[in-house]
């Protein structure tokens, strides 16, 4: 069985004209978001064997978090300026494919509208929102990543912020 984790980036500062968009970064509910989240996933002993990240900042600062909180080493995380651009679903494989080789566990870090589209592609119901944070986990009963088939993968667990906090 091979386990995907998509994970949207999480809260970042709001669109401004003295910086790009690809230099954007978390803001204090990003960085405690990120933090809760990945909290969970470890409680829930779920750890990645390979973690992919866009390189776009509010991307990859959402990853570090999740690293630190994963135990997972910082410097493997995978950049790939793919996940910023976006993906096809095909191409997507492809790149689990490429970089998958034997981690039964691929935790990928990158951004809307892509991780909703490859959440509902891959899976055989997903009909979610996908708010800042969220982690999507998509179990394939497969042997290696290039047999992954479109709609085919089973939801393990969504995990968002607001799941955790208390309703004011």
């Amino acid at each position: 069985m091979k386990q995907l984790i998509l994970v949207r980036h999480a809260k970042t500062e709001v669109i401004r004209y003295d910086i790009s968009d690809y230099q954007r970064s978390l803001v204090n509910r990003g960085i405690n978001d990120s933090k809760l989240i990945a909290n969970k996933l470890f409680l829930k002993n779920i750890i990645p064997d390979l973690m992919i990240s866009s390189p776009a900042n509010r991307a990859i600062e959402t990853a570090l978090l999740f690293a630190d909180a994963l135990q997972y080493p910082v410097d493997e995380i995978e950049q790939n300026d793919d996940l910023y651009d976006g993906f096809t679903t095909n191409e997507f494989l492809a790149l689990l494919d490429q970089l998958g080789k034997e981690n039964e566990i691929i935790m990928v870090v990158g951004h809307n509208p892509s991780i909703e589209y490859l959440a509902f592609n891959l899976t055989e119901e997903f009909y979610h929102n996908v708010p800042t944070c969220t982690v999507i986990g998509i179990d394939f009963q497969i042997d290696k990543w290039s047999d992954i088939e479109a709609r085919t993968g089973k939801l393990a667990f969504y995990e968002y912020p607001k799941k955790y906090k208390e309703v004011k």
